[in-house]
């Protein structure tokens, strides 16, 4: 689905940076010399050499040192291939199992957590957040609590409705001096203090009023979620969205490289950007500098809006369990929460026929009516989309850096996946 400039600023993890559109690798490019001696590791798969050809020309074009790409229909694994380096100092190629920070494509498996709890009787989409969570706001000198918080219920954090807009204000989960200072704290802070500095701060717009892409709202679903089902969001997740499909590896990323989990990449940034840190040894010493991809923000507290780190292949068998009836060997969901789940629940383009459904972007595949549902994932180190097709096709592909000298590298990874199944001839029998 084609996005304008300010509906892709609006579906990418905000960094406080200026985005500008970068040139894209149209299908069909030539590969050169230097994209073909890439290394790839995987089964090649004959049928599907377009995606073949595409991941290396977009590596190429981009400088990205690697990426992964997955294809799954009806539970079954199609396509794993990794292009490029997994470490660019250590020439370790990237996996078909290598961990990537996926972003904001974090928020379908939010959404879906949400969801199995609706299904065990454990909430309502109306259900107020205020109601469940019971915030003690902070309020800075002469402020008021904003009583429209009140009103704000899951399905308006689900929806992007709650009534924060980031361009208007800002997005707190990356203003992390600005919440220290007013709650007078040192730094690191983590998603406490940044919900309740924010049960003190007006909202920019009434809830339901209109869609505003909230990393926020998220991050609130996050403590629902560990409210009424007694555990961390990253065992719930982990224990009751993952094990039941098999898939064991995703976990809440960690903000420092030494840190890193087995098989996950190394992530850069465009001209190897540096800040202060914000966790760590050294965080909120304003003289000290780190990568800004390991410790210029706080990975951890990202966790229900953009936290996970994941393969490709985990992706795209989650997005498989979200299948309709006609496609799903293993449904997660009931197939109403799935009805639910992808029907439009706010307007993104009214001209352009682009919705949010409950943790997905809701499109048109190409000209006809034939449903694309999608989401994308931004950081400066990370560029990520996940993708459903009509036809029960889902893909998912990472990068382990997100900009170039041109902007974020996310614009149009759903697009350019859609033209590659378009491609293919004939798709592969995978017992």
């Amino acid at each position: 689905m084609a996005l304008s400039r300010r509906e892709y600023l609006l579906l990418t993890a905000g960094m406080g940076v200026s985005v500008c559109w970068p040139a894209f690798a149209e299908e069909g490019a030539d590969l050169s010399p230097q994209s073909a001696d890439l290394p790839a590791t995987g089964e090649n798969v004959a049928e599907l050499a377009a995606f073949d050809d595409w991941m290396r020309a977009f590596l190429t074009m981009h400088g990205i040192p690697g990426g992964q790409l997955a294809i799954a229909r009806g539970g079954r694994v199609l396509y794993a291939r990794g292009f490029g380096y997994a470490e660019r100092e250590a020439h370790a190629p990237v996996e078909p199992d290598s961990l990537f920070r996926i972003a904001s494509v974090s928020k379908p498996i939010t959404a879906a957590a949400v969801l199995l709890l609706m299904q065990r009787g454990k909430l309502k989409l109306t259900d107020k957040v205020d109601e469940i969570l019971s915030i003690e706001p902070h309020l800075e000198p002469r402020a008021k609590p904003d009583e429209r918080w009140r009103a704000i219920t899951l399905e308006h954090c689900l929806s992007h409705t709650g009534g924060w807009d980031r361009d208007a204000s800002f997005d707190p989960m990356f203003a992390y001096e600005r919440v220290a200072k007013s709650l007078g704290v040192k730094l690191p802070i983590g998603t406490a203090e940044i919900i309740r500095y924010m049960r003190g701060q007006a909202l920019d717009f009434a809830p339901g009023e209109r869609y505003a892409y909230s990393n926020f709202g998220y991050c609130l679903l996050g403590r629902v979620i560990e409210k009424l089902s007694g555990q961390p969001y990253e065992t719930f997740v982990r224990d009751e969205v993952f094990a039941p499909l098999g898939v064991t590896a995703p976990r809440i990323g960690r903000s420092l490289r030494e840190q890193r989990a087995e098989h996950e990449v190394c992530y850069y940034t465009y001209n190897d950007v540096q800040a202060m840190p914000v966790v760590g040894l050294h965080a909120g010493e304003s003289g000290e500098r780190v990568p800004l991809s390991y410790g210029g923000w706080n990975q951890e507290a990202l966790d229900a809006h953009g936290g996970w780190i994941a393969s490709a292949t985990d992706l795209a068998k989650f997005a498989s369990a979200l299948d309709d009836a006609a496609f799903a060997s293993k449904p997660l969901l009931t197939a109403e929460s799935v009805q639910t789940m992808f029907a439009p629940h706010a307007t993104i383009n009214a001209d352009t026929r682009i919705h949010y459904g409950l943790g997905w972007v809701l499109g048109r595949d190409g000209s006809d009516e034939r449903p694309l549902r999608a989401h994308g994932g931004a950081l400066p180190c990370t560029a990520a989309a996940l993708v459903k097709t009509h036809d029960g096709l889902n893909l998912a592909v990472l990068f382990n850096l997100g900009q170039d000298q041109e902007g974020f590298l996310g614009r149009g990874l759903d697009g350019a996946l859609v033209r590659a199944v378009h491609q293919v001839k004939r798709w592969p029998d995978r017992k």
